[in-house]
Parts: structure tokens; C-alpha cells; sequence
């Protein structure tokens, strides 16, 4: 897995990028540089040596590379669960080609109007260097077959030579079979459980998984089995743990870890209802450091500053809908928990009725009939949120971090849920981890999912999460993907 602090990212997805990266650079470069490379060819010298217009071709095919990489990040192209399905792939790499035909009209049309508009003779011969629509658009055409035969090859040479890796779980515990059910769940996610070794004489197959021998002859086994990784998947570890083969598979150059661990960079989130709190205090993570607290402070201001600036005409007519639509106030108010169970009050545009909550605290659901036809339409682009800006700059909520509850909930919640306070470590954002991955909580259940992509958060929290979460935002309220 390759990481920053705060993010890891699979080995074979960046493989996967990069290698699309190179080669979408060299066939874009050379279709939108066609007629400079023949002129050159045309008037080439038997004797000398050709050269390509290799600036040319990295300046235009660089950015035509890098829309269509934005629309397949839109498009869901670098996640496992699509690319491994041909037929998904092709459509949602129509779709984008299609999207990046359009982004490069628009880029095409702003680009020549501002040249002529502001008439300086730099920038209109930047226009006329990088504005080529027709040969940009042949380039896309070229661009579909291409990236869908390398995502073929790619899979078929990953198959071919089994470079998954190769985990032993120790034990089969409930661990395991969580485990074991994602990364079926997940189809390709760059590991193989190959088996597991016996702890104890009792344990049967775990979620159809073969036991490949006993934990005190773990290192052989790993060895026989040509596995990789050991991961412990114990539920009771006292007087189980084979420490000294757990050792011995360390020393031999496999990778030993916790199934917390693996279950946590498969996921993104921290299972929780299985954690042991030995692994919250001895495991990488959960730091707080100044720095790092002083530039989110700092981006969270100059978000909040730049967007009120750059969204209160659309917050005026977002104001003037809701009053048309349905009676009572444009904005809705609530005390929620902050940092450290600091009460405040949150504001949001009202997006039910006036009289939503007459009975009482209620959660929120699927097709709510309290939400009304506007409102439905600010909850799914989340401009519903757009007056919490205030309450960052406040210092009261961050722009990412977990979404603030209201006390009543609070109290409800810490005393089903274990480890339900931790979330009150950091201030609560208006955007986050658990609302760019889980839809809109209306029960127990959902509060459980929604706190273990928290936990995650917290444990990982780094500006580079924060710029992830703050991008992949601006992509579920374009694409209205993640809200009921």
C-alpha cells in the first residue's frame, strides 16, 4: 500500500493511474500534435536525427489527459468493484469521454473569448497554441478504445501472474469472517485469504475458508502455502497467541498484523463493535498536532471567507425558493455537541416543514414526507448546509470532521453504541469522511456505520485526508451521489 499520513491509497490503483496517465499523455500529445509532427516529418533530413514537438505534445496532451482522468475519477473508473466488470466499464468510459467532449468545448469557447476580450498578444497565442477542438476531439475518440484495453490488459496481467497478496489469518473468529465477506464484497481489492491456521483444536472452517494447519506450526504453513501476509483474526487471545512463530514469520520477511488493521484499510472504517481498546491505544494514529491544527484553522477560514463571498447570490435565491414554496422561516436552527460536548447552535437552510418535528426528536429517512420538493433538491447538492460557513468561521465546526448531532441523539447513542463519544475528539465539519461514504442516517444501525468512518477520520485526520474528503465533496454534490 502506498500512503501519505492520513491516506492510503492501494499499490495497484496507483499503478493503475499512473500507467493511464503515461499512456493517455502519449496518444493524446500525438493526435493533437498530428499536423506539427508531419510538417517536421516532411522536412526531416535523412542525417538527423527526428524530434518530436515533445513540449507541444506534454502541454496539450497533458491537459486533455487530465480532464478525461477527472471525468473517470467522476465516473467511479479507478474503484475495483466497476473496473472489474466490463461491461460497466465501457459504458461509464463512454459517459466520460463523453463529459470531457463537452469540458474541452466549454475550455475552447473561454479560452478564445478571454483572449479577445482582454487583447493581450501573450495570451491569444497561448489560445491559439492549446485551442485545437477538432483534434482534441479525435484524440478523445481514440482515447475510449485505448483506456478500455489497457484496463483489460491490466486485470488480465494481475490474474495472469497472481500478484494479490497472500494472507494466513491466525484463528477464524468473527474477525475473520468479516474479513473474509468484504473482500468478497470488494471482488479484486488486491488480496487473496488463502486460509487460516487453528488456535484452538474447536475451530472449524470459517466462512468456507480451509484450515491449512495449527498456529504452532504457523511459519511452516505460511511457508508451504507461499503467503505474504499474516494477519491475527483471534477473538480471546490469551494463551492462544503463538507469539514465537508470530515472530518467526516477522523474521522470515512476512508482513504480521492485526485484522483491525486490514479490515480498516480495505474499508475505510474501524470495526467497532469487534475493536479491542488495546488496539486504539497501541496503533499508529489519532495524533494531534499543532501544526496540523493551525493550517486546518487557517483553510477552514479561507474556505468559509471565499464561499460566503462567492455564494451569497445563490444563498439570496435559494432564500426567496423556500419562502415561495412553503411558509415559515428561511433558516432552520439547532443546538447540537461539539468538541469535547460543547453545545451549539448549527444553522441550515429549512429544507421540512415548519411543524417537522411537532412530536419530537425524530431521525431522518428515506423519502422523508416532513422534507419538502426544494428541500429534497438542497439536501442531495448539500447547499442545505451552506449557512454552517458562519459557524466555522465561529470556530465552532471545521469544514471537515464528523457531522454535529443534536444532544438528544447524543445521549441516546452513547449508550448503545461503544466508543460513540470518541467522535467529540475533534470539531464536527459540515462535510466528512461518513457523509462522502454513507448516505443519511435514520436509525442505530446507520449511526454505528456513520461513527466507524468517524473513528477512521479521527484516527487518520492530516490536511491531505481533508483536501481528499473536501474534493470527493464536490463530487457527490455534483453528481448528487451520498445524501437521501
Amino acid at each position: 500500500m502506498a500512503s501519505r499520513p492520513g491516506i492510503l491509497v492501494p499499490s495497484r490503483r496507483l499503478a493503475l493511474i499512473l500507467g493511464e496517465t503515461v499512456l493517455l499523455l502519449l496518444v493524446c500529445g500525438a493526435i493533437t500534435n498530428y499536423s506539427e509532427i508531419v510538417q517536421l516529418l516532411t522536412h526531416h533530413r535523412g542525417g538527423a536525427p527526428f524530434t518530436p514537438p515533445w513540449r507541444l505534445m506534454l502541454i496539450r496532451g497533458g491537459l486533455l489527459s487530465l480532464l478525461c482522468q477527472v471525468c473517470f475519477t467522476l465516473q467511479d473508473l479507478y474503484d475495483w468493484r466497476v473496473t472489474s466488470n466490463p461491461n460497466q466499464t465501457s459504458l461509464k468510459l463512454l459517459e466520460s469521454v463523453f463529459y470531457a467532449g463537452i469540458l474541452i468545448g466549454l475550455f475552447s469557447y473561454a479560452l478564445t473569448t478571454g483572449a479577445a476580450l482582454i487583447g493581450s498578444p501573450v495570451l491569444k497565442e497561448t489560445a491559439d497554441s492549446l485551442n485545437q477542438p477538432w483534434s482534441s476531439l479525435a484524440a478523445l475518440v481514440a482515447v475510449l478504445p485505448v483506456a478500455h484495453f489497457y484496463r483489460v490488459f491490466f486485470h488480465w496481467v494481475f490474474a495472469r501472474w497472481q500478484l494479490n497478496d497472500r494472507v494466513l489469518l491466525v484463528g477464524a473468529g468473527s474477525m475473520a469472517r468479516t474479513l473474509t465477506e468484504e473482500l468478497r464484497r470488494l471482488r479484486d481489492p488486491g488480496y487473496e485469504i488463502i486460509g487460516f491456521a487453528r488456535c484452538d483444536a474447536g475451530e472449524a472452517e470459517s466462512a468456507g475458508l480451509p484450515c491449512l494447519g495449527t498456529a504452532d506450526q504457523l511459519s511452516a504453513v505460511a511457508q508451504k502455502h507461499h503467503a505474504n501476509r499474516v494477519v491475527v483474526a483471534l477473538d480471546e487471545r490469551r494463551g492462544k497467541l503463538p507469539i514465537i512463530e508470530l515472530l518467526n514469520c516477522r523474521l522470515a520477511g512476512l508482513r504480521v498484523e492485526e485484522a483491525e488493521l486490514l479490515y480498516e484499510r480495505l474499508t475505510g472504517k474501524i470495526a467497532v463493535q469487534r475493536l479491542r481498546p488495546s488496539y486504539l491505544v497501541f496503533a499508529e494514529g489519532f495524533t494531534r498536532g499543532r501544526i496540523t491544527f493551525a493550517v486546518k484553522r487557517a483553510l477552514d477560514v479561507a474556505l468559509a471567507l471565499a464561499g460566503l463571498a462567492l455564494l451569497v447570490p445563490v444563498g439570496v435565491l435559494i432564500a426567496f425558493v423556500i419562502k415561495l414554496e412553503s411558509r415559515g422561516p428561511v433558516f432552520y436552527w439547532q443546538k447540537r455537541v461539539g468538541r469535547d460536548g460543547r453545545i451549539f447552535t448549527c444553522w441550515k437552510f429549512r429544507s421540512m416543514r415548519s411543524d417537522a418535528e411537532k412530536g419530537g426528536p425524530q431521525w431522518a429517512a428515506k423519502d422523508d414526507r416532513r422534507v419538502t420538493r426544494f428541500g429534497r433538491v438542497l439536501r442531495r447538492t448539500r447547499l442545505d448546509e451552506f449557512p454552517q460557513m458562519w459557524n466555522v468561521l465561529r470556530n465552532e465546526m471545521s469544514f471537515v470532521g464528523p457531522r454535529p448531532e443534536r444532544p438528544f441523539f447524543v445521549d441516546e447513542l452513547r449508550k448503545q453504541i461503544p466508543f460513540y463519544m470518541e467522535r467529540l475528539l475533534v470539531k464536527p465539519g459540515i462535510t466528512g469522511w461518513a457523509q462522502i461514504n454513507y448516505q443519511y442516517g435514520s436509525s442505530v444501525e446507520d449511526a454505528l456505520t456513520k461513527l466507524q468512518h468517524d473513528l477512521y477520520y479521527i484516527k487518520n485526520l492530516s490536511i491531505w485526508l481533508d483536501l481528499l474528503i473536501l474534493v470527493r465533496t464536490i463530487k457527490v454534490m455534483v453528481l448528487r451521489r451520498g445524501a437521501v
